[in-house]
């Protein structure tokens, strides 16, 4: 018997994304398909009756959360700056010192207009359509963790791919322990920002420069 859910997932989460990796920059911008994917899953979710509302966006678990969160941040951050510093040395801490209003406004726009739709398609919408699939232990993390370091592929470089699979099991394990979207976008801009101020948005800009952008 064909399991349609599998396919819609293998449709949404393995094909799509290397149709957007191949094609044209002007016809395939990732932040846009993003939002358009966010905001379908929101609808989607907006119907079911049996899912847990704090996966989104819920305060409760933010809290209790917090320092784990912290500590985890004080001691994966350091591993994340030699990890530029081995792989964009040139590139190291020259947004916020070469750039300092644009490093500003990224730390600034990157939670909103990246973070949250990454949050909502692959933690609450993925979690919650893909349960039947997965679980909701360890086969849910690594699978959700997987396919949001593949959508990656669409940056052209093996590096994010690596970095976001790590991300993704950090931020997936967030959002299934504590129940809170926020306290996982949180999370998840927290490594973003400093990902950024560590130079390795260099891996965004020279993808673009190739497409000719």
């Amino acid at each position: 018997m064909i399991n349609r859910r599998a396919i819609e997932f293998t449709v949404l989460f393995v094909i799509l994304p290397v149709a957007i990796a191949v094609a044209p920059a002007r016809y395939a911008s990732p932040i846009p398909i993003l939002w358009v994917g966010a905001i379908a899953a929101l609808l989607f979710l907006r119907q079911e009756q049996n899912l847990d509302r704090s996966t989104l966006w819920g305060l409760g678990g933010v809290l209790p959360g917090l320092p784990g969160v912290l500590l985890r941040f004080a001691c994966l951050g350091p591993l994340l700056l030699g990890f530029a510093w081995l792989m964009e040395p040139e590139h190291l801490f020259s947004l916020p010192r070469d750039e300092p209003r644009i490093w500003i406004t990224i730390l600034i726009a990157y939670p909103l207009l990246s973070v949250i739709p990454q949050g909502i398609v692959y933690r609450t919408f993925f979690c919650h359509r893909y349960r039947d699939l997965f679980g909701n232990g360890v086969s849910m993390t690594l699978v959700a963790a997987a396919c949001f370091a593949f959508a990656h592929v669409v940056m052209h470089r093996w590096e994010p791919v690596l970095i976001t699979l790590v991300g993704g099991i950090i931020f997936t394990s967030t959002l299934l322990r504590r129940r809170s979207g926020l306290l996982a976008d949180v999370e998840h801009a927290l490594y973003g920002d400093l990902a950024f101020t560590l130079g390795l948005g260099v891996w965004i800009y020279t993808d673009a420069a190739r497409q000719g952008l």
